[in-house]
């Protein structure tokens, strides 16, 4: 039998399909048998865990047991686990977290399961006891201001929100502004209302001149040291000017002529002067150098200080920060 190219190309495809539906059937075996370890070993763990809580609960040990409740739901989440979590969070007198946690296992439960009805009773009797909040602005709170309550953002500003009975803080953040905090004392089905406000301004304070009067001192002397090398190289020059003609007017020891003595009186002269530059050019540049070095090390040991800020309110004045 004769096979052409193209029965020939259909056999090369249906081999490579054939080849790709084997691995992807493969690596299906191999991974189903992993995730089902995983979901095991999560169930196990989810089990030890709920035991632990429940022999907690029977030394009336509800700090240890709250916790592995959690972790125990966080692997899987059962109604039973829910159900218990509730109760401990109720003992421990968090309402609402409990409130919540009733409802959820309420939700998951089978119409007939025999633990629905005494879990919405429970559930109703939780429900008037929970207090209620209500936050409101006594003036305008800036545009990017946050309140929080215990730490976590506000469910709502001017509506009355479940927490839970106990000391609560509210504190108010806005930028460029000082925290202002309001600890409260709520208790079991109480309405509370409270009134805030935004914490103070916080005025930083102005940045220190580009310049100061050690940096000021030190490019002055550097400047007078500048005039004093410049004129040091004028005198120079003038020197070796007036060199040239005391040589062409005295060729010997006494000068022959009046421009010769001249040269030569002039000479001595700037011979003082030209030393008088080059000290005055060497003192500058000096004393120039070691006033912007310390300049430099007073700025650095600034930045490593600590830093203040000034507060500013209605009829208050202060500064803020670490000392």
């Amino acid at each position: 039998m004769v096979t052409s190219k193209n029965d020939r190309s259909i056999w090369e495809r249906r081999k490579l399909r054939a080849v790709g539906l084997g691995a992807a059937l493969l690596s299906l075996l191999v991974a189903r048998p992993a995730a089902a370890d995983k979901t095991d070993d999560d169930a196990r763990r989810a089990e030890e865990l709920f035991k632990e809580a429940r022999a907690a609960i029977d030394r009336n040990d509800y700090v240890t047991a709250c916790p592995k409740f959690e972790e125990s739901l966080a692997l899987v989440r059962r109604a039973g686990t829910l159900f218990n979590l509730a109760q401990c969070e109720e003992h421990e007198g968090r309402l609402v977290t409990a409130m919540r946690y009733y409802k959820e296992g309420i939700v998951v439960l089978d119409p007939g399961d025999p633990r629905l009805a005494p879990s919405k009773k429970k559930l109703a009797e939780i429900e008037p006891r929970i207090p209620f909040l209500t936050i409101k602005p006594k003036t305008a709170l800036p545009k990017d201001a946050r309140v929080t309550i215990d730490g976590k953002e506000a469910e709502g500003i001017g509506v009355a929100v479940p927490i839970n009975p106990g000391k609560r803080t509210i504190s108010v953040l806005a930028p460029k502004r000082t925290e202002e905090k309001y600890v409260i004392e709520v208790a079991e089905a109480e309405q509370v209302e409270i009134l805030v406000t935004a914490g103070k301004v916080i005025v930083e304070p102005p940045p220190p001149p580009l310049f100061g009067p050690r940096r000021i001192a030190g490019i002055a002397a550097l400047g007078v040291g500048g005039l004093g090398f410049v004129g040091a190289i004028i005198t120079g020059g003038i020197i070796v000017s007036a060199n040239g003609r005391v040589e062409e007017g005295c060729p010997r020891v006494q000068c022959d002529t009046a421009k010769g003595y001249e040269a030569a009186e002039l000479g001595k002269t700037m011979l003082v002067a030209n030393a008088i530059a080059w000290g005055v050019g060497i003192a500058g540049a000096g004393a120039g150098a070691v006033l912007l070095l310390l300049d430099g090390k007073k700025k650095d040991r600034e930045k490593n200080k600590t830093g203040h800020s000034f507060v500013v309110g209605p009829g208050f004045v202060g500064v803020e920060g670490k000392f």
